[in-house]
């Protein structure tokens, strides 16, 4: 049986771990943006599609909290003689989700290396960039939350999580996974 005090670390972990990504991937963009250009630079960037940033920004960091909430919950269960092999499934979608987030950046980095075409196909192409980052974070939610949910990793005090555990998330997943496609493939096609 665990304590109280126990329960609470349960809890406040996942979030500062979320915290913790959500805050490392924006200095990673800030760094990146510094390094290729300045940091004026990346300010005025972040200026002109800090929309976009901030969701995959929070995106990134529910992820990295489900994700760590998911290890915990998994790791109590097989003390307990009965967990699981799911958690090994959202293992990569978050580091999935980094690099599609992250992919458009490659704009700013590639002349430095000498691939100014490969640079400018990816500026072309940085609204497909920035949604196939937004998706994939949804996509990779999802997925925790239909584990969370078939693994019993919930518990009826966590408002927000038991909310959303009502919800059948093997159809989420399945909805969102092709919402996703359809919007990606919709932003891919304006952007001709």
């Amino acid at each position: 049986m665990r304590t109280e005090g126990h329960q609470r670390y349960l809890i406040d972990k996942p979030g500062l771990w979320g915290i913790a990504a959500g805050l490392s991937l924006l200095a990673l963009y800030f760094l990146i943006l510094s390094i290729a250009e300045s940091y004026r630079h990346s300010i005025e960037q972040f200026a002109e599609i800090w929309p976009w940033i901030s969701v995959l920004v929070l995106g990134f960091a529910v992820q990295a909290a489900l994700y760590s909430f998911i290890r915990r919950e998994m790791k109590i269960k097989k003390e307990a003689g009965i967990a699981g092999p799911a958690v090994a499934t959202a293992g990569g979608i978050s580091t999935t989700s980094m690099v599609a987030c992250c992919a458009h950046h490659l704009t700013d980095v590639l002349p430095l290396v000498g691939a100014s075409a490969a640079a400018v196909f990816l500026s072309q192409y940085q609204s497909v960039f920035l949604t196939a980052g937004v998706l994939s974070n949804l996509v990779g939610i999802t997925l925790m939350l239909k584990i969370i949910q078939k693994q019993g990793l919930y518990r009826q005090k966590q408002t927000i999580l038991s909310a959303l555990m009502r919800l059948n998330m093997t159809r989420s997943f399945y909805a969102v996974c092709a919402l996703s496609i359809v919007t990606l493939l919709v932003t891919l096609y304006q952007s001709f």
